[in-house]
């Protein structure tokens, strides 16, 4: 049956193991160091696992491991939570939305048996994913890419002053 649904038999045949609750955030520290995280972690709430450890190695002026001081953190509660990446909005990034609003130029090399290392200069449209010219060339030059441009935007009918090209370089 695992075969057939094109699962794992691990999948069907492991039993779940509770999960055992975190220590009680009240209990009192355990020795001189735990005491120090809990101290700088409460003083600098804002501040990541990383940061406390350095923070708790210059107060006591002796090596501290990360992952004691992750542990100590996650059991008090106090860890910061992570920031989603996908918040995060890179230079540049426009919402697309519609077809010929945003082009993004691509260009890799290929390898041909009959030429040796080809360059293939591709205009994608953002909107609809769609290849709207490409170019294959033994040569990579700027008149190239103008060449491919110019004739992608010849096929299509294109208002002035709307069209964005994009590139990663």
């Amino acid at each position: 049956m695992a075969r057939v649904a094109q699962i794992s038999r691990q999948a069907i045949y492991r039993i779940p193991k509770p999960r055992r609750a975190p220590a009680s955030p009240t209990r009192p520290a355990a020795d001189e160091i735990e005491q120090a995280i809990v101290d700088v972690a409460e003083a600098n709430p804002t501040d990541g696992y990383r940061m406390v450890r350095a923070l708790v190695v210059r107060k006591l002026g002796r090596a501290v491991n990360r992952k004691r001081v992750l542990r100590v953190l996650r059991e008090r509660r106090l860890i910061q939570r992570r920031r989603r990446l996908d918040r995060r909005r890179r230079p540049g990034f426009s919402r697309v939305e519609r077809p010929d609003q945003l082009w993004h130029l691509d260009l890799t090399s290929v390898w041909v048996a009959e030429h040796g290392w080809v360059y293939l200069m591709a205009a994608i449209d953002c909107c609809t994913r769609e290849i709207v010219a490409w170019h294959l060339e033994t040569r990579c030059r700027a008149k190239e890419a103008i060449t491919l441009i110019e004739r992608a935007a010849a096929e299509r009918p294109i208002v002035p002053g709307t069209l964005t090209l994009g590139t990663d370089g």
